[in-house]
């Protein structure tokens, strides 16, 4: 039976890893900061190990691991707390690496993104060859890209990483801004939207697990894998999930900069109260550049075959409307900022 430690195991896509590699039998402990986030994977096997990336405590669980998936990182955008942020994506990604070199790990999977490759327009689909940047100065951006840089050097160096890099991921329990763009829409309330969004590529959660899972048994140390399904704007997205819904879509009405001057609003509110905005300009900006990804080397090398676009989104949408319009629950929030 393979072992695998993942790191991030409570977030949108550990949840997902987490689920795949159960499905396919292999032993999986997980490394969250507090443990009433998995008492439902414990209740199903898991091992659970308490700690946290920027103050690693664990590398002796490490030892006994086959597959290092890392996964692990704190998603938000127009945050005001840069140094934490920089902890957790970059020391944390640092300690990790160090720590799998030195207990001899035989194999790391580290889930990147894709937005470092952006802007990458519709006749110019990010590869894996492109050139890699931060394209904004938002600390989460920014520091995504110097993991992402860390995480090559190492990849050079000798250590055995394989490094899997999804665009827009959608699913159950997201408690990002587009999960809770879905939680609102299922509820029928998500009517205007700002115009000058681009497009992206939308991929289930449970199809990046997949790939992370068959890029860990069919990929190459070394190599990188760009996970990516349906390119389309953002409009025809929210078209889609509203359709899955049975709801009115939204509508592109609201100019930018009018979006950005209530974004100037709430992250002040944010600031005050000591939390991350619901909107944030950093939101706006990542959401107005184009990012469409060429996966054709996953779907060659890995094997790499997400199941049908109409299909996962419907799927996702039955859960939002289960969740948000029938159950009334309160839209989702993020707990403690990073996943693990």
């Amino acid at each position: 039976m393979m072992r695998a430690f993942v790191t991030g195991g409570s977030g949108l896509i550990g949840r997902h890893v987490v689920d795949a590699l159960l499905d396919h039998g292999w032993d999986v402990t997980v490394l969250t900061r507090t443990r009433d986030r998995t008492r439902a994977l414990e209740a199903r096997g898991v091992a659970v190990v308490e700690g946290d990336v920027a103050r690693p405590r664990f590398q002796s669980d490490l030892s006994r691991t086959d597959v290092l998936f890392h996964v692990a990182g704190w998603i938000d955008l127009g945050v005001r707390d840069a140094r934490r942020m920089f902890d957790v994506n970059v020391t944390g990604t640092a300690n990790i690496l160090a720590m799998a070199r030195k207990e001899g790990v035989s194999r790391v999977v580290f889930t990147g993104t894709a937005g470092v490759f952006a802007p990458a327009p519709p006749d110019r689909p990010a590869r894996e060859s492109s050139e890699a940047r931060a394209p904004t100065h938002d600390p989460y951006v920014v520091t995504k890209f110097q993991a992402h840089s860390l995480v090559i050097g190492e990849m050079h160096a000798g250590l055995p990483v394989t490094v899997v890099l999804p665009a827009a991921v959608y699913g159950p329990g997201d408690t990002n801004a587009l999960g809770r763009s879905l939680a609102l829409l299922a509820k029928g309330r998500l009517r205007i939207v700002p115009r000058g969004f681009g497009h992206n590529t939308w991929t289930h959660a449970a199809d990046i697990a997949e790939g992370h899972v068959l890029a860990a048994t069919r990929g190459r140390p070394g190599e990188m894998y760009l996970l990516g399904d349906r390119v389309a704007h953002f409009m025809d997205f929210y078209r889609a999930a509203a359709e899955a819904a049975r709801v009115k879509p939204p509508r592109a009405r609201v100019p930018m900069r009018v979006a950005r001057a209530a974004a100037v609003l709430a992250e002040a509110n944010a600031a005050f109260v000591g939390r991350a905005p619901t909107l944030s300009r950093a939101a706006l900006e990542l959401a107005a550049l184009d990012l469409c990804v060429d996966a054709t080397k996953a779907r060659t090398e890995l094997g790499w075959s997400p199941r049908p676009f109409d299909e996962r989104i419907r799927e996702a949408m039955e859960w939002y409307v289960q969740e948000y319009r029938i159950r009334g629950n309160p839209l989702p929030v993020k707990r403690g900022g990073a996943s693990a």
